[in-house]
């Protein structure tokens, strides 16, 4: 039996989006269009070590951040993820514990699944 907190990783695949991006990020603040943020492909989704709050981290598919932005809880930053991206939010997935860096795990499924779309 582990001492160690419970720490929440999931991921989730953006698809496409219809019609205008509902949420933009930038560099810095405040938003500036000339540093405007590409669109996400996946979202990671990390909670605190100590505490209740998470972290919910946007990258393409080739790793290029895509925005993040903190929340109270793990449900409050999965209800950001589906109004920010609708029905174009795939389903979470955890990271599995073997992988000691979620974020590029993250990426790399991405990268493997989205580049397959329309060969299945």
């Amino acid at each position: 039996m582990s001492d160690a907190p419970s720490r929440t990783r999931l991921m989730a695949l953006v698809g496409v989006i219809q019609g205008e991006r509902r949420a933009v990020h930038t560099a810095g603040y405040p938003l500036d269009p000339a540093k405007m943020l590409p669109g996400a492909d996946v979202v990671v989704l990390v909670s605190d070590d100590d505490g209740p709050g998470a972290m919910l981290f946007r990258y393409t598919v080739h790793g290029e951040v895509a925005g993040d932005s903190w929340h109270p809880t793990v449900a409050e930053a999965q209800q950001q993820a589906a109004e920010e991206f609708g029905e174009a939010l795939q389903s979470w997935e955890p990271v599995p514990d073997d992988q000691p860096d979620a974020h590029h795990f993250a990426v790399k499924v991405a990268y493997d699944r989205l580049n397959k779309r329309g060969h299945w």
